[in-house]
């Protein structure tokens, strides 16, 4: 169905490729004012009748038109009454309305809207007056009405009302005419106009249309009056902020059309209307039409466009997030697409978008774009945290398959990985998940923001490192691991609290989730030494959703035990063996031979083992020996380096000991852990502190988890593994 007005789009849409976020304002501009309708006045840009929306009424609601009636067929002009009557939506059209949307600086028009809590009789009183005075330029505060007033040809009406503002008792007047007949509610909603009763033969620019049956012509009829909005309006498109007007000859950045243009046009975004000059001391601000060139049409059509571009936009973590949709090759019928994308939209996302778009016609979905733009107003303060001009669906798409792969395979699952949450524990590694969740948590910003470190409340910065992921799983950027796994142990340190016992192992999950789901995507970038922490994990596919079918997939009970008798240790033996043997960042170099003299994915194992093995420690003084305090509260990931590692481990040893009566509780991790430490001990590591902590902290995850997930897997395979309840973790040897 179409919704937008042919001609006006051919009249006011972009010329050549949308290649600028200007022209993408512009082309907002051009689908509003053909969903408005279009018209056929020369001042239909200027006009916002929109704005009076929430003044005009079908019914007796407390909305008024007030009008001033000036008669201008005498020698003099008499104010012949100010009346006041319901403001029909039919009335809007003859009243030429331009609002003004900054400050309380009075509108374009000579028509008035009055203020949305309704306005007193003195109020409206005010209003009517200024219509006269000040608007007209009687009192010397609005110069391009006065020009128009001196050098139009119909310039004498002008000069008529001139002189009627300037009387003393004009405002008695208009009291003593109104306050009869003004509305007895309390503060009722008003428009101020004025009505002029004339003879048309007087006019260089006859009226527009008939008088009213009184005789009277109203604004929108009266090409000077229109004139005098227009200079107004002109006006602030070069002085808004500026000691003198900013405006010259040149050539438009939008149209290319070389003419008048100005340089203090009202931006959507405020991007241009803030003119940072004290930061920058050779900026000058009177000289903006030179930088930022653009013309009277152009800074009408971005007015326009505000509401489509808001629309487009919504607020997270005190950032205003802007996702316009667009393409880059616009004509008619694609505009009309556009529109539609947004329109019909009942959510602000590129999800949302994305499938309306696709919905709606499939080669144009194929085609279209967002410009993202992350903006912070810090008390008028505008910072962009991040502008990305050309995004679309696929690197969003990338990461969420991969991170769904990631979920599927045996990262989590009782063959080698983790346990996930019950649905709605933790959202982006719970059971419920699903592709069209996570592509709106990658491009609405949660997947960045759950997992990295909080940003500082009290110094709000420019340079947010969760915009930063969130810009690179946008566009497809490589993201460095080393940066990642920082931001990740910061995270880890915030949300840790030792005096509870707590300790984050979704969020350690969810972090561990996404770094593979990146690696599986192609997105990590790791340093030439360490480019292991790249490379995808061999993951095997969900293991346990066939129990019911073949069990193909499954281990045999004799590849976790030789002769079939599998205990709970051989369990835990085989899962973690398997789960570090399937990925790269733990793969021990076996060739004594290699050129590689690289240690780190060596260093990383010990690290990850030493964590698994305290985090076994812990759980079973949690849960076997009641302590209320750990050794995983006593060692946090944030205070974990190599030296320390290597300092208690034979703490660790010697607990174990202790806890199984002289043999080892996890004789399965303490011998992995052995043998990594003998090919690469800890005084020895060169492996940064953020990975050794990061991997710490996934080892003591692991651990915790170690003995039930052995359970489980030790139950698909249908064998009974005892009182769990009971049984210690050494009595399986």
């Amino acid at each position: 169905m179409t919704r937008l007005d042919t001609a006006t789009l051919d009249k006011y849409l972009p010329d050549g490729p949308i290649s600028s976020l200007r022209r993408l304002e512009v082309l907002y501009g051009a689908m509003t004012e053909a969903a408005a309708g279009g018209t056929d006045s020369e001042y239909g840009l200027y006009y916002t009748p929109g704005e009076l929306a929430g003044f005009v009424t079908d019914a007796d609601d407390d909305r008024y038109l007030v009008t001033v009636k000036v008669d201008l067929t005498g020698d003099d002009p008499r104010l012949d009454a100010v009346t006041a009557q319901p403001l029909q939506p039919s009335m809007v059209e003859d009243l030429g309305y331009a609002r003004y949307p900054w400050g309380r600086g009075i509108d374009h028009s000579i028509t008035e809207r009055g203020a949305k809590g309704g306005s007193t009789l003195d109020t409206t009183v005010r209003y009517c007056r200024e219509r006269l005075e000040r608007w007209t330029n009687a009192s010397g505060k609005e110069p391009a009405v006065g020009r128009v007033a001196d050098e139009h040809p119909d310039g004498h009406v002008i000069r008529a009302l001139q002189t009627l503002g300037s009387r003393d008792d004009i405002a008695d007047q208009i009291e003593d005419s109104l306050a009869s007949n003004f509305p007895s509610a309390d503060s009722p909603r008003v428009v101020a106009t004025v009505a002029l009763k004339l003879d048309p033969e007087s006019l260089e620019a006859p009226p527009d249309g008939p008088p009213d049956g009184d005789g009277y012509y109203y604004p929108g009829q009266l090409p000077v009056l229109n004139e005098g909005m227009v200079a107004r309006k002109n006006h602030k498109l070069a002085t808004k902020n500026v000691d003198s007007p900013s405006k010259g000859e040149g050539t438009c950045m939008v149209t290319g059309d070389r003419g008048e243009v100005f340089g203090t046009a009202e931006d959507p975004l405020a991007f241009f209307t803030i003119q940072h000059s004290e930061k920058f001391a050779e900026l000058k601000k009177e000289n903006a039409w030179r930088s930022h060139p653009v013309s009277s049409e152009a800074a009408l059509l971005l007015q326009s466009g505000t509401s489509l571009v808001d629309e487009c936009s919504r607020t997270r973590d005190g950032l205003r997030v802007y996702m316009l949709p667009y393409v880059v090759d616009c004509d008619a019928e694609r505009a009309e697409l556009l529109y539609a994308t947004v329109a019909d939209a009942d959510a602000t996302s590129i999800v949302t978008f994305q499938q309306n778009a696709e919905q709606n016609n499939e080669a144009f979905a194929d085609a279209l774009r967002f410009y993202v733009i992350g903006v912070r107003n810090d008390s008028g303060d505008i910072n962009v945290l991040h502008e990305v001009p050309n995004v679309d669906i696929y690197w969003p798409r990338e990461v969420a398959n991969a991170h769904l792969d990631v979920l599927e395979g045996s990262t989590f699952d009782p063959v080698a990985g983790f346990r996930r949450p019950a649905e709605d524990d933790w959202r982006h590694i719970d059971d419920s998940i699903g592709q069209d969740a996570m592509l709106r948590a990658i491009t609405g910003g949660s997947y960045a923001r759950d997992t990295l470190a909080y940003p500082t409340a009290d110094d709000p910065t420019s340079d947010d490192p969760r915009e930063w992921l969130v810009t690179a799983l946008l566009t497809g950027e490589p993201v460095p691991v080393d940066k990642l796994l920082s931001q990740y142990v910061d995270r880890i340190a915030s949300d840790t609290d030792a005096s509870d016992g707590s300790f984050p192992t979704y969020l350690v999950l969810t972090q561990y989730a996404q770094l593979e789901a990146l690696a599986r995507a192609g997105l990590l970038d790791a340093p030439d030494d360490r480019s292991e922490l790249a490379d995808t994990p061999a993951i095997t596919m969900d293991q346990t959703n066939d129990l019911f079918g073949s069990n193909e997939s499954l281990p045999d009970p004799s590849d976790l035990a030789p002769d079939g008798d599998v205990k709970k240790y051989h369990a835990r033996k085989y899962r973690l063996e398997r789960f570090l043997g399937e990925r790269p960042a733990f793969q021990v170099d076996d060739d004594p031979h290699s050129a590689d003299d690289s240690q780190t994915a060596d260093e990383r194992r010990g690290a990850f083992l030493f964590g698994v093995f305290l985090g076994q420690l812990a759980n079973h003084q949690s849960y076997n020996r009641d302590m209320n305090r750990t050794l995983r509260d006593q060692h946090p990931a944030d205070r974990m380096t190599a030296d320390r590692i290597q300092n208690v481990y034979p703490d660790l040893e010697q607990r174990s000991g202790v806890y199984a009566n002289g043999d080892q509780l996890f004789p399965e991790t303490e011998s992995l852990l052995k043998d990594a430490f003998a090919e690469a001990p800890p005084s020895s590591w060169a492996l940064p502190v953020e990975d050794v902590r990061f991997f710490y902290a996934l080892g003591l995850a692991y651990g915790a988890e170690a003995r039930g997930q052995a359970f489980q897997l030790m139950d698909r395979l249908g064998i009974d593994y005892g009182d769990a309840d009971d049984a210690t973790d050494s009595a399986d040897e």
